[in-house]
């Protein structure tokens, strides 16, 4: 059994033991999950450390008010050689290390939690948070508070080709959801804002404006590597903090649990400055294992039940380019004589090249879409499918919608009106201080 099959197995064993009541005898949860996943191994010693380790991380509430995302679980990095070591030709900021003594170290200042090196690392011992015990939880309590899941664009096939939409929003609410919703139709809303920001900007004679409503990691990225273009980020809030404000707005007793493709989502709904918006993040992985210990079928036979709060444009976002075709026809809606001039970076090394560039003044363009991730978010590390093909169904169910463009999305201006507009609709995203000078495109342009 490999390692991602035992984390899998982990995750399903430990959401059966909440069910039934058995997730405070954590001595007998160990010997549970190791006679289920690693039998062979159940009177290792060695064995029981690690996945109690791992159980720790999943199950502890962290005393440290902002604790890494991302870690190294001590003792356990063992199988690497001098020359295979995947988590660190993955890291993107040169955030993880090799020590001549083989052992690897996690360089926090560095770290921007995109969580490629969890995926990477072939011993296990790199593991990020997770909430996926929570969740379980909550579920069970769905009677006296709305538990609502919403779903990130991305999710489209990640659970099988043949599993559509309608079936796995079907089978979410028999999982104990109260409600499933896209979060592609608060991307429908953000495109409109950061559209009417761009013509804004442009309007005053600003030269650039940087987009990252959607990725965390490129947020962390600059604020950590690039804080000279930070004052170019566009203030407004992710999608899905939009999404999780307008729910609490409307229901201020519910709990809404954000799934989708990404580690780095998971410090975004914990920042102080967003809540309370998101409770939980589970990745597509989290919410595999969590269906298939619950034994819910994905093969339509809880129902089809209709999803369609979003418009093309808001689905799109799911994959690099979709945000600037989105955003470029909503600024041809406001005005058409704005003329937008994009860029792209596919994944943080390509975006790292980009902002060195607009730093330099060397970049023919006013506009720049971040995606962490290559292939947008479609190739986040909680993702279960293959980028090319997750991309493909994304588009091909966003070209199922009625509406093209966030303009013409109904659902999403009603929202808009009565539960966005009413919340905080823009963060700093970044602190405008962590550098002593900010850049300024008028300087060289």
């Amino acid at each position: 059994m490999n390692r991602v099959d035992i984390t899998h197995n982990i995750l399903v064993n430990l959401a059966k033991h909440i069910k039934a009541g058995n997730d405070k005898k954590r001595d007998k949860l160990i010997r549970g999950i190791i006679e289920e996943c690693l039998p062979e191994k159940k009177n290792d010693p060695a064995t029981s450390r690690q996945v109690e380790r791992h159980l720790n991380y999943l199950l502890e509430t962290p005393q440290d008010t902002n604790p890494p995302l991302v870690e190294m679980l001590e003792g356990i990095c063992q199988h690497c050689s001098p020359q295979s070591q995947p988590c660190t030709h993955v890291c993107p900021t040169g955030a993880l290390s090799c020590e001549e003594s083989g052992l690897h170290k996690i360089n926090h200042d560095l770290c921007v939690e995109c969580g490629h090196c969890v995926n990477s690392c072939i011993s296990g011992a790199i593991v990020a948070r997770s909430e996926f015990a929570q969740v379980a939880t909550m579920l069970l309590q769905s009677t006296t508070h709305p538990i609502y899941a919403i779903l990130a664009p991305s999710f489209v096939g990640q659970f099988g080709r043949e599993v559509s939409p309608e079936i796995f929003k079907s089978a979410l609410r028999s999982l104990g959801f109260t409600e499933v919703y896209e979060v592609a139709l608060a991307a429908d809303i953000t495109t409109i804002y950061e559209a009417e920001e761009f013509v804004e900007r442009m309007n005053q004679g600003k030269k650039f404006m940087i987009t990252s409503c959607c990725c965390p990691a490129f947020i962390k990225f600059i604020e950590k590597l690039r804080p000279k273009v930070a004052n170019l980020v566009s203030p407004t809030i992710s999608p899905m903090i939009a999404m999780g404000r307008m729910l609490k707005e409307r229901d201020p007793n519910c709990r809404v649990v954000f799934i989708g493709p990404c580690i780095a989502k998971k410090n975004e709904a914990k920042r102080p400055d967003l809540q309370p918006a998101v409770d939980c993040v589970l990745t597509f992985k989290e919410t595999k294992a969590l269906l298939e210990a619950a034994e819910i079928k994905l093969d339509g036979s809880l129902g089809r039940i209709e999803i369609n709060d979003a418009s093309h444009d808001g689905r799109i976002f799911a994959h690099t380019g979709g945000v600037t075709e989105a955003i470029i026809r909503a600024v041809q809606r406001h005005d058409p004589n704005i003329i937008v001039k994009p860029v792209k970076g596919n994944g943080l090394k390509q975006c790292g090249e980009l902002l060195r560039e607009i730093e330099e003044g060397k970049l023919e363009a006013n506009f720049m879409e971040g995606m962490g991730c290559p292939g947008g978010c479609v190739g986040g590390p909680g993702t279960i499918i293959e980028v090319e093909e997750a991309a493909q169904l994304v588009k091909e169910f966003a070209q199922r919608s009625s509406q093209l463009e966030s303009f013409e999305n109904s659902t999403a201006i009603q929202w808009m009106e009565s539960y966005y507009k009413p919340t905080q609709t823009t963060s700093e995203k970044i602190d405008l201080h962590v550098s002593e000078r900010h850049y300024s495109p008028e300087e060289t342009m």
